[in-house]
């Protein structure tokens, strides 16, 4: 054989090695640990909003359209389901939770309506639990004691508990009733500062005298201190209580949530997480945070994220957002308002930091790269925010870094609604929160008018908002799997009343009447915008091609089922990186 026989014969072997490698690279490329078929499945992609099969490899989605398509990605080892009809959703984003607080406070539940029988319990309670230390209670109610500024005296608690520092909590928690004794332990008198007067701080008489009313920040500062979980028991029904949480979060698909935080619990929370995560325990990607809910935490808010990133930081556990209190809530008058109380005429509150405080709070913000998560109640609160952010991209322009998220909303002025979408702010709601009786106590402090246009998050989705959504729950006790189900907050978001079950007659629908949100919205709201908001709208979301192959295939088709059946809706599997972490999926078919 001459030298020219032998180039030929080595160009023919050459030409079989790469074209048989070329072969092999294909396959590698082409062929799916999983395909999908026959499904129903809303993508929350704009672009292709609706499918019908995908395909998984290595954790992605790498083909996203119809079934005959995504079987071209069958190989002898491929598993393949045909979904038989079955609704598919992404992986659900829990935009605002608090899986670390579950069971952080313990108290004695006291129930009643009116004040003779509601101290009677107490009485009854401190009897029954004897000692010289702390009593915790809850619930009493709102609209018994509150009307505008006035509320609770702990002369009315001394009147049956005195020797023992007592601290009530209300049934909307973002108030305590103390005691006189309970004001001593805590070195609290008239010469204490507020740590923001009309937000968190202690509520006087006209003497200067604390009156036993403590609202906001101005209580939950002193709750590590003194109600810390030191006992092996609570500590024990704390840690239960955790993972059952992250349980009931991961059984319903929620993949991913933002933790709103954990007032002054954080290291106990993160410590814990961090270890779940090092035992493979950690269902749910973990974006963990530190609260700003009184003025001076805002100074130590970068160096502890900082911390939590090193002590604690894992590929689940992330941190990135703060958490920060502008104002409170309605019900206790410490939202911040445009317009006075209806039932306090001269009062319209205040918000923790001022337009140019946050200001510069979110440049501070910006240059270190951090996002920031805003609670929101009033329309004033509301309104400086948008100040503050607005002056703070004025200043820096396209090098302004920090992705801001207002929660709650209860109540945004009409004009500030296209602010969101200019300044790129995101929305957060609480969808379960949008019932509504005649009884409601905002109804009260704000009047009918106001009351009429709370949480109006249908305005913003259509103004181009992204919105998201959440379960911001942590009581425990028997709801907490309903409070915790993001199928219970889809029903009522859809239809802004509770359940038919829970309603006697007729229950009116919260205003406005049109704000119902579709379907789609409330999917959406769920799973790319939440992603958005914490940023990992490149990697989950949506069901696109690249991306984490998060979905949950339903048990029913929400687009077509009675609407008072949605919170009744169960996965069938949940997949977290295209592994079923939950329940499971249908019988395979055979090839």
């Amino acid at each position: 054989m001459n030298w020219k026989s032998y180039t030929v014969l080595a160009g023919i072997c050459v030409t079989l090695v790469i074209s048989c490698t070329s072969d092999v690279n294909k396959e590698n490329e082409e062929s799916a640990d999983l395909i999908l078929i026959g499904g129903k499945i809303f993508t929350s992609n704009i672009q292709q909003p609706w499918t019908e099969a995908v395909a998984i490899k290595e954790g992605r989605f790498i083909y996203v359209g119809d079934s005959a398509g995504a079987s071209e990605f069958r190989t002898e080892n491929t598993r393949s389901v045909d979904l038989g009809g079955r609704l598919v959703i992404p992986g659900i984003v829990d935009s605002h939770a608090h899986p670390g607080y579950i069971d952080v406070e313990q108290y004695g539940e006291i129930s009643a309506t009116n004040e003779a029988d509601l101290l009677a319990s107490v009485k009854a309670f401190a009897q029954e639990n004897p000692g010289d230390g702390w009593l915790r209670l809850c619930c009493w109610p709102i609209n018994l004691y509150v009307e505008g500024t006035t509320g609770p005296l702990k002369e009315t608690l001394d009147s049956v508990v005195a020797d023992r520092p007592v601290w009530f909590v209300s049934e909307w928690w973002h108030s305590g009733w103390l005691n006189s004794k309970a004001l001593e332990e805590l070195g609290i008198d008239a010469n204490t500062q507020d740590p923001k007067p009309g937000v968190a701080g202690f509520v006087r008489s006209a003497n200067g005298e604390p009156t036993g009313w403590v609202k906001e920040g101005g209580g939950w500062q002193f709750f590590t201190e003194h109600f810390p979980i030191d006992d092996v028991e609570h500590r024990q029904t704390h840690e239960e209580n955790m993972v059952a949480g992250l349980k009931i979060l991961s059984e319903s698909g929620v993949t991913a949530l933002y933790d709103a935080g954990n007032f002054g619990f954080e290291d106990l929370v993160y410590e814990f997480m961090s270890g779940l995560e090092s035992e493979g325990r950690l269902p749910i990607r973990y974006e963990g945070t530190y609260q700003v809910f009184t003025p001076e935490r805002r100074h130590l808010a970068i160096s502890e994220m900082k911390r939590f990133r090193q002590e604690y930081g894992g590929d689940r556990l992330k941190f990135n957002t703060v958490k920060l209190f502008m104002d409170g809530i309605y019900q206790n008058r410490s939202s911040a308002l445009l317009e006075p109380y209806v039932d306090d005429p001269s009062y319209i509150g205040d918000t923790i930091l001022s337009v140019e405080e946050l200001r510069q709070f979110l440049l501070e913000l910006s240059a270190e790269r951090f996002d920031i998560h805003i609670h929101a109640m009033g329309d004033l609160a509301v309104r400086r925010v948008l100040d503050a952010v607005e002056a703070a991209q004025g200043m820096v322009g396209d090098d302004f870094y920090t992705r801001v998220t207002m929660s709650h909303l209860g109540l945004i002025e009409p004009t500030d609604l296209p602010r969101f979408k200019e300044l790129g702010i995101i929305a957060n709601y609480t969808p379960w929160w949008f019932n509504a009786d005649e009884n409601n106590p905002e109804r009260i402090s704000l009047g009918e008018e106001r009351f009429g246009r709370m949480f109006d998050l249908k305005t913003l989705f259509d103004l181009g908002t992204d919105v998201t959504l959440s379960s911001d729950e942590w009581w425990g006790g028997d709801l907490l799997p309903t409070y915790l189900n993001p199928y219970f907050g889809m029903q009522i978001g859809h239809t802004r009343q509770y359940p038919r079950e829970w309603r006697e007659g007729e229950e009116m629908v919260r205003p406005p009447l049109d704000g119902q949100l579709s379907i789609e919205q409330i999917i959406i709201g769920y799973t790319q915008n939440g992603a958005r908001q914490i940023r990992m709208e490149n990697e989950i979301g949506s069901i696109e091609k690249g991306k984490l192959a998060d979905l949950i295939v339903l048990d029913r088709n929400l687009f077509d089922i009675d609407s008072d059946t949605i919170w009744k809706t169960k996965p069938e599997a949940v997949l977290m990186e295209g592994e079923v972490i939950q329940g499971v999926l249908p019988s395979e078919f055979q090839q």
